[in-house]
């Protein structure tokens, strides 16, 4: 018994609770393997060792709060299934890792495979004694808002094309074409980062000199957002040097550099950091493994203290469901004790006929991110801002997209070209 605790004596516990699925064999014992693993991811192996004492076990050693088989058929029939799923519950303790999210997943999802099972971890439940000793986002929704100025819409982001290749005097002439627009941020695209052919701090002198140039004739400076991407040490020092050049944010791929990176990152520069989801699909697109898209996508980055997070949605071409969809972004935005939000961007295929069903979904407080439709719009990458704010301001209002397009001809043009989600 000494295995296993009710939720109801854990509420004011220092013990992060961890949700998993997996199935099992008909025949296996489910309990055992449940009380295996949560032994086996704390003090324990696959076999007794010396050294384990009763206070030890009290004060590292996981429980077991609940085994659910699915589904929840409590006696046999005839058809029995030669398999049956779970969702199992594991109360851990949080001295065993502290405050460190290397170590955090690496209870959760590592250790000894002798002792583990096959299992998806699908959701995290923090005590706020733990979740406090993160500083979570610096600015998040409402910081970004004071940054940029807008306080009543979505913010617009463009991330600059071709992906790669680009030195930075043609990457600069891109940029300024995209600002003159009138759009609020611009970023590197993922796969271009520091190279010898485009280095950050370079990119980040123009690119600062053409906003300042553009918003004289628009009246918005639009805020360039590098790549910093890179091994932790050289991350930290690039980041360190875009801000001294200018940089008003800066941007990783989380899923490479580790989430404690990100964490670093966003501890070392007083700017807003942005939190890409570049390699981050092999975490959760498994069925029984890794974990779950709001986990690796939403509340991961937010305890690692990104301002702004890439959330990957149904409509553009990616192979995630609604249900994590929306379940990401409410873990960046929906209140949490010590926690500012973050704000989500949505990106992978959104054009101005997309907007509409964004903000319907998921309201006002996120970033559209549109590529292609701003450097691919038919009248060039200003006429794509301007369909794209168009949009916005119609959906913020209510008006439908095609009304706002008889009255905007770069929005029209747009919805022949791509349509209406």
């Amino acid at each position: 018994m000494d295995l296993f605790a009710l939720p109801e004596t854990l509420r004011d516990s220092d013990h992060v609770i961890a949700t998993y699925v997996l199935d099992l064999p008909a025949e296996a014992d489910a309990l055992a393997r449940a009380t295996r693993f949560a032994v086996g991811q704390t003090i324990g192996t696959w076999l007794p060792v010396p050294g384990i004492t009763d206070d030890m076990r009290a004060r590292h050693e996981a429980r077991v709060v609940s085994v659910y088989s699915l589904p929840p058929s409590d006696t046999t029939r005839l058809d029995d299934p030669a398999r049956i799923g779970y969702v199992l519950r594991v109360a851990v303790p949080t001295i065993n890792f502290g405050a460190s999210l290397p170590m955090l997943l690496t209870t959760l999802l590592g250790n000894d495979s002798s002792t583990s099972v096959e299992a998806k971890l699908v959701d995290l439940e923090l005590p706020e004694s733990f979740s406090d000793r993160f500083a979570g986002p610096s600015f998040g929704v409402e910081g970004l808002r004071r940054l940029t100025g807008v306080h009543d819409r979505p913010l617009l982001l463009n991330m600059l094309k071709p992906c790669a290749g680009m030195p930075p005097e043609v990457a600069r002439e891109v940029f300024l074409q995209t600002a003159l627009g009138g759009i609020d941020l611009i970023k590197d695209d993922e796969l271009t980062a520091d190279p010898e052919y485009s280095p950050v701090v370079e990119r980040v002198r123009l690119f600062t000199r053409a906003a300042r140039e553009a918003a004289q004739e628009t009246g918005i400076e639009t805020i360039y957002i590098p790549n910093v991407t890179d091994r932790p040490d050289r991350m930290l020092d690039t980041a360190r040097r875009a801000v001294d050049a200018g940089a008003r944010a800066v941007m990783a791929t989380y899923a490479t550099v580790g989430y404690g990176s990100l964490e670093a990152l966003a501890e070392t520069v007083d700017v807003p950091v942005l939190a890409h989801f570049a390699g981050a699909a092999p975490y959760f697109e498994g069925p029984s493994t890794g974990m779950s898209a709001p986990l690796a996508m939403g509340l991961l980055p937010r305890l690692a203290g990104a301002d702004l997070a890439l959330v990957s949605t149904p409509y553009g071409g990616a192979t995630i469901r609604s249900l994590p969809y929306l379940r990401t972004v409410h873990q960046m935005l929906l209140p949490r004790p010590g926690l500012a939000p973050t704000m989500p961007v949505i990106g992978g295929g959104v054009h101005p006929g997309t907007v509409e069903r964004y903000v319907s979904e998921l309201g006002t407080d996120i970033v559209l991110g549109a590529g292609g439709a701003i450097q691919g719009h038919p009248g060039r990458a200003a006429a794509g801002v301007r369909a794209m704010r168009r949009a916005i301001d119609a959906a913020v209002a209510g008006t439908p997209v095609e009304e706002a397009a008889a009255e905007t001809p770069e929005l029209r043009a747009a919805i022949d070209a791509w349509g209406v989600l």
